[in-house]
C-alpha cells in the first residue's frame, strides 16, 4: 500500500509538470534559489546544476543548499499560511539530491518500479525513493534522486542560466531632484520571463512595501531584462539611498545607489 501510495503521489506530480508548461505563471521550484546560489552550487557541481522543476505544494526552498565534490543537496521545506501574507515554516522537508555515478542506474538502488515520466525513465524504490541518471555536457555520469513526493522526471538543467548568470542593477539617472522621476533597470539572469522583480529602497514612495522597506516592481522580460519607471517623493530627504533587488524568492545580489538632491 505505502508503494502504491507513493506511486500515485509521482504520478499526480508527473502529470503537472506535464501540464504546466501551458499555464501562465508557473513558477519552476528551482527559482526559489537565488541566482546568486544557484551559480555557486554550479560551481560546487562542476560546472553543471540540476534542479527540480516541480516541488509539492507549499514547498519552498529555506536554507541548506551545499555542492561539494560534485553532489549537490538541496532541502525544500513546506510553510503553512497562519494568515494572508504571513506563512509559517514547519519541519517537513524532502530532500533533492545530484551525485556522481558511474554504473547502471538500477543498480544505485534497489528498483521497485519503473516508470516513463515526462518521456523519461524513472525508477522507484520500496523505500519511497525516486531517481534517474542523466549526463551532463561534460560528459559525467549523475544521479537525480528525491523522494517519490517529487517527480524526478522534472529535474531541469539550469546549467547555462547559472555557470554565465547575469545579474545588474542600475538607476538612471543616478542623481536627480526630489519629484523628478528615475527609470530603474538591470537583469535578472536565471529569472523567468514573465516573473516579478522587487526593487527595494527607502527612496521610493512607500506606496507598496517588502519588509517594511518601500518597493516597486517590474517584470522580467527577453534575457532576464526588466525595467519600471518611479517617482521619488517631493517629501524625500536629500542624501545618498541603495538599492536591492529581488527575484524568484531570493535576493538577486546587486545594488546601486541613487542620489536625491533639493
Amino acid at each position: 500500500m505505502r508503494t502504491r501510495a507513493l506511486l500515485a503521489i509521482v504520478a499526480a506530480a508527473a502529470a503537472a509538470v506535464a501540464g504546466s508548461a501551458a499555464q501562465a505563471g508557473f513558477t519552476p521550484a528551482w527559482s526559489y534559489l537565488s541566482p546568486a546560489l544557484r551559480a555557486k552550487l554550479t560551481a560546487g557541481a562542476g560546472g553543471t546544476l540540476f534542479l527540480p522543476a516541480r516541488v509539492p505544494f507549499g514547498y519552498r526552498y529555506r536554507s541548506g543548499a551545499t555542492a561539494a565534490n560534485g553532489t549537490v543537496t538541496v532541502p525544500f521545506t513546506r510553510r503553512v499560511r497562519v494568515r494572508q501574507g504571513v506563512y509559517r515554516w514547519t519541519k517537513d522537508t524532502l530532500v533533492w539530491r545530484v551525485q556522481p555515478f558511474a554504473g547502471s542506474c538500477t543498480s544505485w538502488a534497489s528498483v521497485d518500479k519503473t516508470l516513463q515520466v515526462g518521456g523519461n525513465k524513472v525508477y522507484s524504490s520500496g523505500t519511497g525513493t525516486t531517481w534517474r541518471c542523466v549526463t551532463d555536457r561534460l560528459g559525467r555520469e549523475l544521479v537525480l534522486s528525491a523522494p517519490s513526493a517529487i517527480a524526478v522526471a522534472s529535474g531541469l538543467d539550469v546549467s547555462r542560466k547559472t555557470t554565465s548568470v547575469t545579474v545588474a542593477l542600475a538607476v538612471t539617472p543616478s542623481t536627480v531632484q526630489r519629484g523628478a522621476a528615475v527609470l530603474v533597470h538591470g537583469v535578472a539572469g536565471g529569472c523567468t520571463s514573465g516573473d516579478t522583480v522587487t526593487i527595494l529602497s527607502h527612496a521610493f514612495a512607500a506606496t507598496h512595501e517588502f519588509a517594511s522597506v518601500p518597493a516597486v516592481y517590474a517584470q522580467v522580460g527577453s534575457a532576464g531584462r526588466f525595467s519600471v519607471k518611479t517617482r521619488i517623493p517631493a517629501t524625500r530627504a536629500p542624501g545618498r539611498y541603495w538599492m536591492t533587488a529581488r527575484c524568484g524568492g531570493g535576493n538577486l545580489g546587486v545594488q546601486a545607489t541613487l542620489t536625491v538632491t533639493a
